[in-house]
């Protein structure tokens, strides 16, 4: 089984207190699944370890596999001796969507079978595989001539948090890509017209959208082909999340706000990264729009809920941007699997969106200016699929 994994080493997660000792009560029994949608989605995600993954993640995994057959692939840069998360996500399948048995036996859940984990290879594999992309590219010649390590935005600087990222991603994707050459029915188009997906998600945070929800949302608003019709100029080739996370301060009136900003880059050229984080000031970016730069993360929030209104009121729609992320994001499938991008790509112009403190450019704002380079890439964030990074 294949699957991929987040390198951010957050201390969190299974002290998370979930409301999931009822949930079974709101979910049909696998039996019922035969007349269920099957839409051509499928997830993948990252994580540290076993233990690293929400029980918001586990429970929405387990949703998109039980009630819609939605497969998914997690990979895992550490395996945890005493704590199988194969064997938890078995267990919930058969809490969940079976029917209790007569004497309370249980059969095997097959949706489990749907959720599949593995685990990267070491470290050093992950360095050569970017190293052996990078020189078939002609991207090694193109570093600057000081130790690899001290570079800014160098995929492979062993250390840094970012650029492990950007590997164990491109370790995904590339596996995604193994996938579809040999299991081509998952992402070609079938007889029924939908568009196959690929839906990118951290699983690590605390609240996701409904199935159903990420289902009507790339129904509705994802381009079926290249064709540039009138009605494909109104859609996009990915659609981002609206990634929230509650205010830490000021807990007398608490808000919530707008999370990602570190991938998030507004149309012509404005990025949302707060100014203490940014290399380059506020302002400074070719075409960047100041007074929407210097948003604060709740005055970002309130923009993308108004252009989201701007058009219809009471009914949210897509907001276009350059790049974004926002915890989940919705690509269609020959877009992500792309030839010529990559998440571990170096691209010195690209030195501009760096963080300050990790001295790289998001990994997403990397994938992304490929793509507008290579296919146009139109891109948005849809204010209303919402996520849930922190809780206080």
């Amino acid at each position: 089984m294949r699957t991929y994994s987040n390198l951010c080493e957050r201390s969190q997660h299974n002290n998370v207190q979930q409301s999931l000792i009822l949930h079974h009560l709101t979910h049909d029994a696998e039996d019922t699944r035969a007349g269920a949608p099957n839409p051509n989605i499928t997830f993948v995600g990252i994580s540290y370890s076993d233990t690293s993954l929400s029980e918001a993640a586990i429970e929405f995994l387990l949703e998109a596999a039980c009630r819609y057959n939605m497969e998914s692939y997690i990979v895992l840069s550490e395996r945890d001796a005493k704590f199988s998360l194969d064997q938890k996500i078995y267990m919930l399948a058969q809490h969940w969507y079976l029917p209790l048995g007569q004497g309370g036996s249980l059969r095997q859940p097959q949706c489990a079978n749907l959720i599949h984990i593995s685990q990267t290879p070491g470290h050093r594999e992950m360095l050569n595989l970017t190293m052996s992309r990078m020189i078939k590219t002609g991207e090694m010649n193109l570093l600057p001539t000081r130790t690899r390590n001290e570079a800014p935005n160098n995929p492979l600087d062993p250390n840094n948090r970012i650029a492990k990222i950007k590997r164990v991603r491109e370790y995904q994707r590339q596996m995604l890509r193994d996938i579809t050459n040999k299991q081509s029915r998952i992402f070609l188009k079938r007889n029924d017209s939908t568009v196959p997906v690929i839906a990118v998600l951290d699983l690590d945070m605390f609240a996701y959208p409904r199935v159903i929800q990420i289902i009507q949302t790339s129904e509705t608003h994802m381009i079926p082909s290249d064709n540039h019709g009138p009605k494909n100029g109104e859609k996009f080739h990915a659609i981002c999340a609206n990634g929230l996370q509650r205010s830490r301060y000021w807990e007398n009136r608490p808000h919530r706000n707008y999370y990602d900003t570190f991938s998030t880059v507004l149309l012509p050229n404005t990025w949302l990264h707060l100014e203490s984080k940014r290399m380059i000031p506020r302002g400074g970016l070719e075409g960047e729009n100041i007074t929407l730069a210097k948003m604060s993360q709740q005055e970002a929030l309130n923009w993308f809920l108004s252009e989201g209104t701007k058009n219809h009121k009471g009914t949210y729609e897509p907001v276009p941007v350059r790049s974004c992320f926002g915890g989940l994001a919705l690509y269609r499938a020959d877009v992500w699997l792309h030839d010529d991008c990559r998440y571990d790509l170096y691209n010195k112009d690209l030195d501009v969106y760096r963080g300050k403190q990790e001295q790289h450019t998001c990994e997403h704002i990397v994938l992304h200016e490929c793509l507008r380079q290579q296919i146009s890439l139109r891109i948005a964030v849809q204010p209303d699929l919402l996520t849930l990074w922190h809780l206080m």
